[in-house]
């Protein structure tokens, strides 16, 4: 195996596109009519709209995809919250702190997927 690319089925490729472009700084590497692979932070995503690709026949029946999430580790969460506001994206509430010190808000995209920032914090051993 050489890479692994998720792929979202929604109506909204476009719009998707663009959403990753503003938040992440996504590229798009690969697209076509009702199909599109983007590139970001060394992960890649595609979005494909249900119905429309009858090259490709295990996509011919797909619904729009229900219940995907992303997860991205963040080095600097607050910097990427702050960035994220400056953009004009709205997170889905403030940056949140667990009792295991972790921290993380989410932002949802068109397509309906939740993309969880989060920013690990280490436990003592001891």
């Amino acid at each position: 195996m050489r890479n692994v690319c998720a792929v979202i089925t929604t109506p909204l490729v476009r719009e998707c596109c663009e959403f990753y472009a503003r938040a992440l700084d996504a590229t798009v590497i690969d697209h076509s009519e009702g199909f599109a692979r983007l590139r970001f932070r060394g992960f890649e995503l595609a979005f494909i709209q249900p119905n429309q690709l009858p090259r490709l026949p295990m996509f011919q029946h797909t619904a729009p995809t229900r219940a995907f999430s992303l997860a991205i580790e963040s080095g600097n969460l607050l910097l990427d919250y702050d960035d994220l506001i400056r953009r004009g994206l709205a997170p889905l509430g403030p940056l949140r702190e667990f009792e295991n010190g972790q921290r993380s808000f989410a932002l949802i995209d068109p397509a309906g997927t939740v993309i969880n920032f989060i920013e690990p914090r280490p436990q003592p051993l001891f």
